[in-house]
């Protein structure tokens, strides 16, 4: 299906109904339900490619059935004025509407594609298809209605446009019912959506007959306007035709109200997306320079207490961690192996500054290790429990980072310093942002009055 072109499945569909056309004139056989099941086969492919969703599918193949019987007809009538063979008319008007539709259903599905992977998928799925049958079943009676009461002998096409034309001319009726049909799809429809499915499908049926049958009165006596009334003994065939334009009329408002409405929600996402993206951005330039000032500070001190042999240590190391941090600058997500590496890398440089009173214990089964966490998150943990805990010979901090099948959890004992720095809670405002952002998932925090855990989802 990827591989065959659209404007090749016009053409070819065209180049059918120009076929089925003059064999079925050649045969004295009434095209109407062959040319039916072409067109209807020509939108649901074009639909399934495009990627567009059941319901609209379903409202699409309404409308251009509907509406390619009007443009094929007219159409005709059109062409008899020049050309002289029936055949030939027939052939060719028939070819000339299929390809209008097709490129027009291209136009629409253009501005109204999803994009989502999985769409192929839901259109195939049996909770789908029904609205796709409802289409086909609806369409097949409004053809053959249409071949039964209006195609034998004069009262044939003649009476359909005649009393067509009856009806979209009066502007007033058709005022009340495109707005009736926009109230409907606006506010009813959304107002009910939560009622049982049967008692839904029984106002929808009532409004379309009510709206009908009110059009068909209003048209009849020609209100408000002056004149002959209408209303006579062809109130079913009134009736037939105010149906079949109302039904034109609701599936148009219905694609266009989708389409606005799926714009509008992808607008909204794709801002949320941004936004998200934007704190992302923001929380990650303000931590990176948060862990340089802190490491700046540590080699500072090790300068001044003249421990130049680890200094240069430190020195070192940090290059080696900042060395991993632009390599995961591009990443949302890093494999725990390669997060834990570089912890490792950090509680060594830690241990320059702190070497007795700290420990790092890491307990990671292998099966964990092909998991995945945002870059740098271990080490933030690890890195605000130095901060915000005293380390000594007296009391040891240690720190314990365990992971299970779903999380990571790092842990340590709470240690609380004599003289306290106001806490910025960057680190951890990161962490859970981050997270909120990529997955939707929340971190855990659980701290005791010995104890101070952070469980982090492995994604």
């Amino acid at each position: 299906m990827k591989r065959i072109k659209t404007a090749w499945i016009i053409h070819i569909f065209a180049i059918l109904h120009a076929a089925v056309a003059l064999g079925c004139r050649a045969g004295g056989i009434e095209d109407e339900l062959f040319l039916t099941v072409l067109t209807m086969s020509m939108a649901l492919l074009i639909c399934l490619k495009k990627a567009i969703t059941v319901e609209f599918t379903a409202a699409i193949v309404i409308v251009v059935n509907i509406l390619g019987y009007f443009i094929g007809t007219l159409g005709a009538n059109l062409m008899e004025l020049f050309i002289s063979s029936p055949y030939i008319v027939h052939a060719l008007s028939t070819a000339i509407t299929t390809e209008l539709l097709g490129w027009s259903i291209v136009m629409i599905t253009k501005l109204f594609r999803q994009d989502a992977s999985d769409e192929r998928e839901s259109m195939l799925s049996a909770s789908y298809l029904k609205w796709i049958l409802l289409a086909v079943v609806g369409i097949f009676f409004i053809r053959l209605a249409i071949v039964l009461f209006f195609s034998d002998g004069d009262s044939g096409t003649g009476d359909l446009f005649k009393i067509a034309g009856k009806v979209m001319s009066n502007t007033f009726v058709m005022t009340i019912l495109i707005c009736v049909d926009i109230m409907y799809i606006r506010y009813v429809a959304r107002m009910i959506r939560k009622m049982p499915k049967t008692r839904r499908n029984l106002i929808f049926v009532a409004f379309m007959l009510g709206t009908s049958l009110l059009e068909t009165i209003l048209t009849g006596v020609n209100f408000p306007l002056q004149g002959s009334r209408f209303l006579s003994h062809d109130f079913f065939m009134l009736f037939s035709v105010s149906l079949l334009i109302q039904i034109t009329v609701y599936c148009l408002i219905f694609i266009i109200n989708y389409a606005i409405t799926a714009r509008s929600e992808m607008q909204e996402e794709r801002e949320k997306a941004n936004m998200a993206q934007y704190r992302y951005v923001k929380l990650k330039r303000q931590v990176n320079p948060h862990f340089l000032f802190n490491s700046l500070n540590i080699l500072d001190c090790l300068i001044c207490e003249e421990k130049t042999e680890q200094a240069s240590l430190y020195t070192h190391k940090l290059a080696s961690i900042y060395r991993y941090m632009i390599k995961s600058e591009e990443e949302d997500v890093v494999p725990l192996r390669d997060e834990l590496v570089f912890v490792e890398l950090y509680v060594d440089l830690l241990k320059v500054r702190f070497p007795e009173g700290f420990e790092v214990e890491i307990e990671v089964p292998e099966e964990a290790m092909a998991r995945f966490v945002p870059p740098c998150s271990i080490q933030l943990l690890i890195e605000n429990a130095t901060k915000h805990n005293a380390v000594g010979t007296e009391k040891p901090l240690t720190i314990r980072v365990e992971a299970s099948a779903e999380d990571v959890r790092v842990s340590n004992n709470l240690i609380p310093k004599v003289t306290r720095n106001p806490s910025t809670g960057l680190g951890q405002k990161y962490i859970r942002q981050l997270y909120l952002d990529l997955s939707g998932k929340h971190i855990g925090i659980d701290k005791t009055e010995d104890n101070y855990c952070v469980t982090l989802p492995l994604l």
